[in-house]
């Protein structure tokens, strides 16, 4: 198994970014995550280096295309009010989910910082067993 010393919160928030034109790799000499956006100016520089270095460069896989829907579901479970259970049940059958949700949420007190801290936590550990499936453990930095 690999060590490596990285950002946990830069590779959460990889796993967390459903954005199409937005790639993500890890550096496996650095534990640097990378971003990859088509506006960027070194583009070419930076597919170039990752694709000639392949061995050294990890794509980090996007989020699944409903994981903002499982996380709600996940989430409202850790509720204790029944009504705000159905209230997050009812945005996620908005067409905008998530700003039903945070429009639902900051109108009780703690609960939009609760969601925002679960939803990373949640990533984090996406992104732990995902490190565990590539055969890398995490050093502290």
């Amino acid at each position: 198994m690999k060590e490596l010393s990285l950002d946990m919160a830069e590779l959460a928030f990889a796993f967390e970014d459903p954005s199409s034109d937005t790639n993500y790799y890890l550096d496996l000499d650095t534990g640097s995550v990378i971003m990859v956006r088509p506006e960027l100016d070194d583009l070419s520089d930076l597919r170039g280096e990752i694709e000639m270095e392949s061995e050294r460069y990890l794509y980090v896989p996007k989020p699944k295309e409903n994981q903002l829907e499982l996380d709600l579901a996940d989430f409202a479970f850790t509720c204790a009010d029944p009504k705000l259970k159905t209230m997050i049940e009812l945005a996620m059958e908005s067409p905008n989910r998530y700003a039903s949700l945070r429009s639902i949420l900051q109108k009780v007190e703690g609960e939009w910082q609760r969601w925002e801290d679960w939803k990373k936590q949640s990533s984090r550990q996406r992104a732990l067993r995902w490190l565990e499936a590539q055969q890398i453990k995490v050093s502290p930095l």
